[in-house]
């Protein structure tokens, strides 16, 4: 029971568990190989169903110009401490023009759907 309890407070804090946290910085350096040589102040990322935040304050570090879309407004609002450009919304119906973003990251999201 104290187990459940523990995971149970995790996830309305939104901490990532132990394995997330491990493979982060692998994917991360597949995503910039992705990304190439364009990645730069002027890059623009969106990370759809950014949770509380994590990538987008790890993209930061790459570009200030990071968005996140998350469907869960407590999500968005622990979100915008690393960002002010994050918005309530789906991935289906993005609110934003076509091409605004040079790379679009929608990470773990596909379960929640």
């Amino acid at each position: 029971m104290r187990i459940a309890r523990e995971y149970e407070k995790a996830d309305q804090r939104g901490v990532p568990s132990l394995v997330w946290r491990a493979g982060q910085d692998r994917r991360l350096a597949m995503i910039r190989e992705a990304a190439g040589r364009s990645v730069g102040p002027d890059f623009r990322v969106l990370v759809d169903g950014c949770g509380v935040g994590l990538y987008i304050q790890a993209l930061r570090s790459w570009t200030p110009q990071v968005a996140g879309l998350d469907i869960e407004p407590e999500r968005v609002a622990q979100s915008r401490s690393y960002s002010p450009s994050v918005t309530v919304g789906a991935g289906e119906h993005l609110p934003y023009p076509t091409d605004h973003f040079d790379l679009v990251l929608s990470h773990e999201v596909i379960e929640h759907v």
